[in-house]
């Protein structure tokens, strides 16, 4: 068995989303006085994850496109920020609004519930369901006197773009980060073509 990869799918902000969270985490970071969980990742909202066999790759892009290309594009909008409070280590991030999270679940649970269970079997590994509850992250594995320090740098923020795309990321072990590899556009119910025959 040839070496398993991380994969994950996940939306990609726009660029100008991308480089205000950069200069979030830049900040973050410069007030926390060192690094911290996620503070070099790229902006993204996590949809999967799974590890899988890089031979096998070309196969597993083949069904998400089949199953993402006829999702519709959709208005993904942020508003404000919020953290998840776990025991020992916390998250802080920016909150899609409850509409845009539901536009997010609604996609994701048509493509995990259409996902060949056989071919994830055979191709995949811990595959993970994250879309339950969407955000884009600032910082991760933060202490609760970070997260007090997070908010008490950033309160408001109103963003949004066009979301018409899902992109696949790929864990990269040098960078210790996860880079795009592929984008599959959202192009609307008409990209099903021949599968409306089915029903």
């Amino acid at each position: 068995m040839s070496n398993l990869c991380a994969y994950s799918l996940a939306i990609m902000p726009s660029p100008i989303i991308h480089e205000e969270v950069k200069g979030f985490k830049q900040l973050l970071r410069e007030a926390i006085g060192k690094s911290y969980g996620s503070a070099n990742a790229d902006a993204h909202i996590s949809l999967d994850g799974f590890d899988a066999a890089e031979a096998d790759y070309p196969l597993i892009l083949a069904e998400y496109t089949k199953l993402v290309s006829p999702l519709t594009p959709f208005e993904l909008n942020f508003s404000g920020f919020a953290d998840f409070d776990r025991a020992n280590f916390s998250a802080f991030y920016i909150k899609p609004t409850e509409e845009s999270s539901n536009a997010i679940r609604e996609r994701t649970q048509i493509i995990m519930k259409a996902f060949d269970k056989k071919f994830k079997k055979q191709y995949m590994q811990k595959w993970a369901d994250e879309s339950k509850n969407p955000h884009m992250s600032i910082g991760r594995r933060l202490s609760r006197e970070w997260i007090a320090l997070a908010y008490s740098l950033f309160t408001d923020y109103e963003a949004g773009f066009l979301c018409d795309s899902f992109s696949i990321r790929k864990y990269n072990e040098k960078r210790r980060q996860y880079e795009v590899i592929d984008t599959v556009p959202l192009l609307g119910q008409n990209a099903a073509g021949s599968q409306i025959s089915m029903f």
